[in-house]
């Protein structure tokens, strides 16, 4: 598995030596746009919105769009950098306290082999604990927050959306007063009971994924 971040996490006085990868791979880049007549890849060329001339990476900069449609220029190097390299622990709450709406994406976390008991240590006692370690640290130049539990013998990262990045809900049906008949929720509460059951993701396959590799196995 390929490394996307390496450095050391520090827990109270202890510092350990990890290495992040990514705990998932999604089906996606495999399927591309090609020309129908010789199966060329099309490429897609970088061009001015504004004046239409072919672009080429020095000329490319970054612009920040206001309210107001202005695009405003900026540089990436004025700006603070994040302290690259480390992963502090800011504080420990709940598992249960971290929403999973906030959730971004998700890294297993290795130990170097000079840090195993302190990797340990820390997975047992969040375990012990039910808590999670609230860190944060630099990922790709910018200011990371994230949330690391332990899950069957592994410490887990989970990249946190920042709260202004969550929409909260507002939906008209909300300020209704709705009244649900008891006996409806009996019955909806039989049927769930009676298809409770233990969540196994692999009795759902991927059928769309599936079906693609099937159809290029008989179209190769």
């Amino acid at each position: 598995m390929r490394t996307v971040w390496r450095g050391a996490l520090r827990f109270g006085m202890t510092t350990m030596t990890v290495r992040l990868v990514s705990a998932a791979s999604e089906h996606r880049g495999r399927v591309h746009l090609v020309h129908r007549e010789d199966s060329g890849r099309v490429r897609h060329q970088q061009v001015c919105g504004e004046c239409s001339l072919r672009l080429t990476p020095d000329d490319i900069g970054r612009g920040y769009e206001l309210d107001d449609g202005r695009i405003v220029q900026v540089d990436p190097r004025e700006l603070p950098a994040p302290e690259e390299g480390v992963i502090d622990v800011q504080q420990f709450a709940p598992v249960t306290d971290v929403d999973p709406i906030s959730l971004h994406r998700s890294y297993y976390v290795e130990p170097d082999d000079l840090s195993v008991r302190s990797y340990v240590l820390l997975r047992e006692t969040l375990e012990r604990t039910k808590t999670a370690a609230v860190v944060k640290f630099g990922l790709r130049g910018k200011d990371t927050l994230a949330a690391i539990r332990q899950q069957a013998g592994v410490l887990v990262l989970h990249t946190l959306l920042w709260p202004d990045e969550v929409r909260e809900p507002h939906f008209a049906f909300l300020h209704r007063d709705t009244e649900v008949r008891t006996g409806e929720l009996a019955a909806a509460a039989a049927l769930v009971r009676a298809q409770t059951r233990p969540f196994r993701p692999h009795d759902y396959p991927n059928s769309s994924h599936e079906a693609l590799l099937r159809l290029v196995e008989a179209n190769a």
